[in-house]
């Protein structure tokens, strides 16, 4: 029995350890602000300053297997889109994200204009944007 505990309390343990999905959002305003939003082991979504989430849709333009990689990526659409531009953690992939469209029509729009700009394999994500 004390064995089962000791067990129980070890994998309460690293369930408190287990890696964070984390996005950085930066604003397309002038001063590129960055906010952290981040989903918590328990699947809820906490966002600052905004905390506003609903579901909607995003333009996927890169994934790669690096976080430097993706932050290039991520800089360079800043300056092809007015739209925020997000650098989200999915093990094992950081991705990079554009837009906050709560209809699909929207979103399509983007992603055209993704492909006209050079993102070919631009496509369209389901997600939790921010409400604005």
């Amino acid at each position: 029995m004390k064995r089962i505990i000791a067990l129980a309390l070890v994998v309460v343990a690293l369930a408190g350890c287990l890696p964070r999905k984390t996005t950085k959002v930066v604003s397309p305003g002038d001063d590129y602000s960055l906010y952290d939003m981040e989903v918590g082991n328990n699947g809820a979504t906490q966002v600052t300053p905004s905390g506003n989430m609903v579901s909607g849709y995003r333009v996927q333009i890169f994934a790669s297997s690096t976080n430097e990689g993706a932050n290039k990526v991520a800089s360079e659409a800043r300056f092809k889109f007015t739209e925020s531009v997000y650098v989200e953690y999915d093990a094992p992939y950081y991705k990079v994200r554009v837009g906050d469209y709560k209809n699909r029509s929207d979103a399509e729009i983007l992603r055209e204009k993704a492909r006209n700009v050079g993102y070919s394999d631009a496509w369209i994500v389901q997600t939790e944007v921010s409400a604005q």
